[in-house]
């Protein structure tokens, strides 16, 4: 079987980072626990006395153990197990995770979640890891207000994290992040102050989605684009969403299709990723799909069909995809009724985007 997350921890879980320097799995696998719900375990100051090894022994002792394991139905379901080889290993137990921030706000359309982790006992060298989308509805709408908005309330909150774990600590600075968290990182990086560019070591973005194009012609980018390390799985779908930077290393996954996504399947040998020469064709065809599809509309009618899409959901009472899916043909039967009782300028414009997508789909087949 080839070797994911996991089984990288048991096999390489007796090194040090002396040993071993920190590196691009290292800070997947950082991310990937990120996932986990700690709020009543961690807290937002910066004396945390856990480490990896007595977090997870919380973790599991925890009342509410089976709850904080399950992360819905689009985030791998071992992923405690990830945090459990992870506190069993040399090389992770005794890192500490300090600065944990969980928040959900549903007045702003914001879910940002983040954890700063020391691999030392000095507040040295900190790695900020922010959480991709999660469970939650909000998170997800938050992804869609990205098409429209120059900046969500999670990208303004990542810069702000991100500088004050730099005013808390010294040497450099990294940034992690997978889906979503992969975005903030990048955004954060980008729009930090100079004092904190100058302490920036590396900004990982796995599969995270990008940006519009003005974004990697600016400035900002510019100035951190060389300790940027991003990675997609060959079938990437969410990293495929509006433009990104052409410099980027593709990875073999377990899986096929867009459950590659899926950090804890990627393909990793005792060197790094197991990689391939390039994107497969379906992700390569989403890409070109999806893009010219947000080039062909205006901003203000991306705004609305999200509001209207969204606002459609709501009325099924669902808080999380999981929710939603549960008794999916009868919110379905909601959400129909819902999208027939909105204002007829906005079902137009749901209508019309909507075959907009599937011509668009149809001409890029053909190419």
């Amino acid at each position: 079987m080839a070797n994911n997350l996991i089984n990288y921890i048991k096999w390489r879980g007796d090194l040090s980072f002396r040993e071993r320097a920190f590196n691009e799995i290292d800070a997947l696998i950082l991310c990937q626990i990120s996932y986990l719900e700690f709020d009543g375990i961690l807290d937002s100051g910066l004396k945390s006395t856990y480490t990896i090894s007595s977090l997870w022994k919380a973790f599991k002792s925890d009342r509410k153990f089976k709850k904080r394991c399950d992360l819905g139905v689009l985030i791998n379901p071992d992923t405690f197990h990830v945090l459990e080889a992870a506190a069993e290993s040399t090389r992770f137990a005794d890192i500490r995770p300090a600065l944990y921030v969980n928040k959900i706000d549903l007045a702003s359309e914001e879910q940002f979640s983040a954890v700063t982790y020391f691999l030392t006992k000095k507040n040295r060298d900190p790695i900020v890891v922010f959480r991709g989308t999660d469970d939650t509805i909000v998170g997800w709408k938050e992804d869609f207000n990205m098409s429209f908005s120059e900046a969500v309330p999670a990208q303004r909150d990542a810069v702000s994290y991100l500088e004050n774990v730099a005013s808390l600590s010294r040497g450099t600075v990294s940034a992690a992040g997978h889906s979503k968290g992969g975005n903030l990182a990048l955004y954060a990086a980008a729009f930090e102050n100079s004092k904190v560019k100058r302490r920036l070591k590396t900004v990982y973005n796995f599969d995270g989605p990008g940006f519009p194009e003005k974004f990697f012609d600016s400035t900002q980018f510019h100035q951190i684009k060389k300790h940027v390390q991003t990675y997609y799985p060959e079938s990437s779908l969410v990293g495929m969403l509006f433009s990104h930077d052409d410099k980027f290393t593709v990875v073999k996954s377990e899986n096929s299709g867009a459950w590659q996504h899926d950090a804890v399947s990627w393909v990793i040998d005792g060197k790094g990723f197991v990689t391939a020469d390039k994107l497969d064709k379906n992700s390569i065809s989403f890409n070109k799909t999806f893009n010219s599809w947000i080039k062909s509309v205006e901003p203000e009618n991306l705004e609305i069909f999200t509001k209207t899409v969204f606002g459609a959901i709501e009325t099924t009472g669902a808080s999380t995809n999981s929710e939603l899916g549960s008794n999916l043909f009868d919110n379905f039967k909601k959400i129909l009724k819902a999208l027939k009782g909105v204002d007829r300028k906005s079902r137009d414009e749901v209508i019309k985007m909507g075959m907009l997508l599937f011509a668009t789909a149809k001409d890029n087949f053909r190419k």
